[in-house]
């Protein structure tokens, strides 16, 4: 009996200890650690976040006509550490002397292209003017080698006009392409121009700027038109190329136009 009053007393005890035990842990105050400040954010920090387009501007090179003037004054020049997906702005009549002259002649055609009647021969025959020239100049030359093979002329009044009825429809926003502009830190239009909304009046599809089938496909805004459709495949280069003759060089497009 001795013993099992013993072991039993012992228990007891050991009870008694954890019980304390307890109780002077959950009366100690909680101790907070004083955590380092987080990252600042993509918009924040001035950085572009993902999923919007950058922009920087080329050295020693002047303003496209087509582009904001508030854009351009708040883009970064472009550097060896500039990503690669950013768009290059900026032209260079040192690079190219008739430059000047040659962006007088497309703005032309452009505020001419609209029209049925006449405008895509007026456009067409600028672009050949355009094709021709930008065989001698290094930083063009492999954007007309790109340039389709099909044996007749491209459409660009009825597919751009046909486009630029459907954005209206779809967006009801005149901007067509917006990009990042890192001071203030939000996404601004790229092209403040007339000439420049209707010839970029199906950027996201023929440019490739954004994956096939989000945003905007070109089937939707041809209007599901089949002439429309077949336009893209013909035209695409060639809207890129004019882009690059003004000052406006995309990343060198891996999609299919």
């Amino acid at each position: 009996m001795g013993t099992k009053r013993a072991l039993h007393r012992v228990a007891a005890l050991a009870v008694t200890g954890l019980v304390v035990s307890v109780g002077a842990v959950s009366c100690t105050s909680t101790e907070f650690i004083q955590e380092p400040p987080g990252q600042p954010t993509d918009r924040a920090s001035g950085a572009v976040p993902a999923g919007a387009i950058g922009v920087c501007k080329r050295e020693g090179t002047k303003r496209p006509p087509v582009v904001s003037e508030k854009l351009w004054e708040h883009a970064k020049p472009c550097t060896t550490k500039t990503p690669e997906k950013y768009i290059r702005l900026g032209y260079s009549d040192k690079d190219d002397p008739g430059v000047e002259a040659q962006n007088e002649q497309i703005l032309a055609a452009l505020r001419e292209g609209p029209k049925e009647d006449g405008g895509n021969n007026q456009f067409v025959a600028m672009l050949r003017g355009v094709r021709q020239r930008s065989l001698d100049i290094p930083s063009l030359r492999y954007r007309v080698s790109r340039d389709t093979t099909s044996a007749g002329a491209c459409d660009f009044t009825y597919m751009l006009n046909t486009m630029g009825k459907s954005r209206e429809k779809i967006e009801r926003d005149a901007c067509t392409a917006e990009v990042y502009d890192s001071e203030e830190r939000k996404e601004v239009c790229l092209f403040d121009k007339p000439e420049g909304l209707w010839l970029t009046s199906g950027w996201a599809c023929l440019m490739n700027v954004r994956a096939l089938g989000s945003d905007q496909s070109c089937h939707r805004l041809c209007a599901y038109d089949d002439y429309c459709a077949r336009q893209v495949s013909c035209a695409g280069a060639d809207v890129d190329l004019l882009l690059c003759a003004m000052g406006v060089c995309l990343p060198e497009q891996t999609g299919l136009y």
